[in-house]
């Protein structure tokens, strides 16, 4: 595994930008011969595409014309490389792309939600990719590229204005708030909206928007209740040249004829946004279809007799089968052969200009789409419809043509592999490795490859933002959801096809908590913190001592010399207690040692879904307690002397301290001072802990210099934090009215009591302190009681802290106390 913990990866990050920022702009590359021949770079990225739907990948799909559904694609595949266990780093778009736009996985970028703290991507700097990560286009523009990033990107932390992740030219930006070079510009946003269906065109019936184009579709049919195209209509966008991948591919080999006509090296990533929801397209791409003959999943309606699959998004779940469901079929692959089309395009305006075999191309997703397996849409889980992806590479003057590799690989994979290819300079602590070995053969026999997945919706836990992480090797599939029963299944079988937990034998105990340990090693998650540890060196042995994961849980002991978990071996299984002694392991000479402590949650309870179904039957599969823990501590490094003793305890990776007090943020660094702090928006800090009392006393003063516009955009006292779905919040708004709101949706929240405070404004330093008694709570404004509430299924637990919206450019605290 070695994979570099997050701060490395900073570190040697910030040494690796130094030494890109003096890389020549012309002449020979770092580490290439004088007069080294310059490879032009073209990296092409669907949205949502299934590897299974690809020719190349066994799609038994068929145009109606006899080809295969990607005869372009194909093409590549066979001048090329084909990777068989392609992963995405996430399996949503957003922590996905800044994942593989920055060569680490979602939990180092901290980029980890579609939408971060409720809001838009493009819309701020932060919250997003941490600051001190390069952008994938900041290597090539370093190393004497020209970068262009055409399309659809959808990285929080990029901004028109601001952070451009190293691309020289950008345009047709989806998703990603970027006013002047965003699809929406086009008519005013009549032609995103057309696209997209929203806006005016959300519920309108078919025949209202054009009744020629739509005569056919049957009558009184709303774009609304077509969401899956199960009627096979086209899509409402007048023109397909207004369609976007069409927009970004003339774009792109605009961008193409530019730089070879100047004679310029270059590197272009070409965001297209189909096979992606929705499935509309223009009819002659429908045309190459026939429903009728679209194979079912045999697995589509299994869920509604079996039950729900309780390790996917509650939203997923679809009844939709039979015709329906092949028309729904169909369309997404029209939307895939619309993709298709344009890297054909492209692979063949390369040819026209004689620079095909000088050009690395890429064909590549960002994730997959589970397309009715198990009655399911959409991606958000770790099955592999969701979460393997195509990948084809053609590099023809050093890599193999018309071969497959199977080794495990990752779409974080595709920086170093770049930079090898293009003899570009690269960070040693990206966190994925070069793909040149892997096809030659050589890769590590026992890597681990990772995704990751952070949304709310749950099946079992809809309010939660569930962490979920897949670790998956050349045999298994580990599969590590919070406070739920891991799952394990063996690959090149049909275990996972008929979702058989092979986490649920006892046999496969060890082989379990060995995988759970390495997929668990080095996540860092500020708001799920490891456990805290101790250890010292006695007489008797190795004392370790270990903060509770959860009641009745129970700790698996490892250790070994190597820093790699995949090295260490299992000595203590099953520990009721938080402590223990290695007797085996005394004072003396030799390498250090290394140990993990790794807990595994009570599991109480079985999941029966709506229906009444239960899929595990009796098994238990959830725990009635929710820890805001990852159960695993860091590692515990150990002299081999006797008198030796350490602390260890998880370090926030966006921590700061004032006041007194360490706190954790998501969004704007907080800029401590002498008194407090000053804040500037979107930030939301917290306490690095959730509060363990039932009741509690937090107050602090604030002061808020109206920065921002409209009534209710001022600063906010935190409590109850579970989620940004899930707390309290209290603030003085512009109009002098102070208010308390419960927030248990994305919505802004239910209003529980307000008052308006005579001459207070929230310019000036006033105090605010919270007291909260199982659900009671009383505000009190400067020394005096404001108003009471009674909330009577209050927010138990969770943290303290503030939220700051965007344009609140200075928000101050001081005086902050908690008891």
């Amino acid at each position: 595994m070695s994979k570099p913990g997050r701060r490395r990866f900073l570190q040697s990050l910030g040494a690796a930008a130094a030494s890109l920022a003096v890389a020549p702009l012309a002449g020979a590359l770092p580490g290439a011969s004088a007069g080294a021949r310059r490879r032009n770079v073209i990296l092409i990225v669907s949205d949502e595409h299934q590897a299974a739907a690809c020719g190349c990948y066994g799609s038994p799909v068929r145009r109606v014309d006899g080809l295969s559904p990607t005869p372009h694609i194909d093409a590549l595949a066979a001048s090329g490389v084909r990777f068989d266990s392609m992963y995405c780093p996430s399996p949503l778009c957003a922590p996905s792309r800044a994942a593989y736009m920055t060569g680490a996985y979602p939990h180092t970028t901290t980029a980890l939600h579609h939408k971060m703290q409720t809001r838009e991507a493009g819309l701020s700097r932060f919250p997003g990719v941490r600051e001190g990560i390069p952008g994938m286009g900041e290597y090539f523009r370093r190393a004497g590229y020209k970068t262009a990033a055409i399309g659809k990107v959808h990285v929080h932390g990029e901004q028109v204005a601001g952070w451009d992740l190293g691309f020289d030219e950008r345009a047709l930006r989806f998703y990603t708030e970027a006013p002047g070079m965003h699809y929406a510009d086009l008519k005013d946003g009549d032609v995103n909206d057309r696209y997209r269906e929203r806006g005016r065109y959300d519920a309108p019936k078919y025949r209202s928007v054009d009744p020629l184009k739509f005569a056919a579709a049957p009558a009184g049919l709303t774009v609304k209740e077509n969401g899956l195209n199960q009627h096979f209509q086209e899509t409402l966008v007048e023109r397909e040249e207004e369609m976007f991948d069409h927009l970004v591919t003339e774009r792109s080999v605009d961008f193409i004829e530019r730089k070879t006509a100047a004679r310029e090296p270059f590197f272009i990533h070409v965001g297209l946004e189909k096979p992606h929801r929705p499935w509309t397209v223009h009819q002659k791409f429908l045309d190459r279809f026939n429903p009728a003959e679209m194979p079912l999943p045999a697995t589509i309606a299994e869920w509604t007799t079996k039950g729900i699959f309780p390790f996917a998004q509650h939203w997923c779940h679809t009844t939709l089968d039979g015709d329906e469901a092949r028309n729904s079929i169909a369309a997404y692959h029209a939307c895939a052969s619309q993709v298709d089309d344009c890297v054909g395009r492209i692979v063949e305006r390369c040819r026209e200009l004689g620079i095909l075999d000088d050009t690395v191309i890429i064909y590549t997703s960002d994730h997959g789409e589970s397309l009715y397996e198990h009655g399911l849409i959409e991606k958000h889980t770790m099955l592999e419809q969701a979460v393997r992806v195509p990948f084809v590479i053609r590099a023809p003057w050093t890599l193999p043509q018309g071969t497959a590799c199977d080794a495990p690989a990752s779409l974080v994979d595709l920086i170093p592999t770049l930079c090898d290819l293009t003899q570009s300079p690269a960070s040693p602590a990206l966190e994925g490795v070069s793909l040149v070995p892997l096809i030659a053969g050589r890769s590590d026999p026992e890597r681990l490859v990772f995704s990751e997945f952070y949304q709310a919706g749950s099946v079992t836990r809809r309010d939660e933002f569930l962490p979920v992480r897949m670790g998956l090797n050349r045999r298994y599939k580990y599969v590590y959801t919070h406070a739920a029963a891991d799952q394990l299944y063996e690959r090149g079988t049909d275990d996972e096809t008929r979702l058989r937990n092979l986490a649920f034998d006892p046999a496969n105990e060890a082989t379990v908590s060995h995988l759970k340990l390495c997929t668990l090693h080095d996540w860092e998650l500020d708001e799920y913190p490891m456990l805290d540890a101790s250890v010292r060196v006695e007489a008797g042995g190795v004392r370790l001592e270990w903060e509770i994961a959860a009641p009745l849980a129970r700790y698996d002991v490892y250790r070994g010399e190597s820093i790699d978990p995949r090295r260490a071996t299992r000595v203590a299984a099953g520990l009721a207690d938080c402590a223990w002694t290695d007797a085996d392991a005394r004072a003396g000479s030799g390498a250090p040692l290394r140990y993990w402590v790794l807990a595994h949650h009570h599991l109480d309870r079985p999941f029966v879904d709506h229906r009444g179904n239960a899929r595990f039957g009796d098994q238990a599969i959830l725990s009635s307690l929710y820890p805001r823990t990852l159960p695993v501590t860091p590692r515990i490094d150990v002299e081999r002397r006797e008198g030796f003793a350490a602390k260890v305890a998880y370090r926030p990776l966006l921590g700061c301290a004032f006041g007194g007090m360490a706190w954790i943020h998501i969004g704007m660094p907080p800029r401590p001072d002498a008194d407090g702090a000053r804040l500037s928006g979107p930030v939301t800090v917290l306490s690095p802990r959730a509060v363990a009392a039932d009741s509690f006393v937090f107050s602090a003063e604030l002061r808020t210099p109206l920065s921002a516009p409209g009534a209710n955009a001022g600063a906010k006292l935190i409590f109850g934090y579970a989620t940004m779905h899930r707390h309290y919040a209290v603030g003085l708004r512009r109009d002098g009215v102070l208010e308390l709101r419960k927030r248990t949706t994305e919505k802004p929240g239910e209003l529980l009591a307000e008052k308006r405070i005579d001459g207070a404004t929230a310019g000036d330093w006033h105090r605010v302190e919270i007291r909260f008694a199982r659900g009671k709570i009383e505000v009190v404004f400067d020394g005096e009681p404001a108003f009471a509430a009674v909330d009577t299924t209050p927010h138990l637990g969770g943290r303290i802290g503030w939220d700051v919206p965007l344009r609140v450019e200075d928000f101050d605290v001081r005086g902050v106390s908690f008891r």
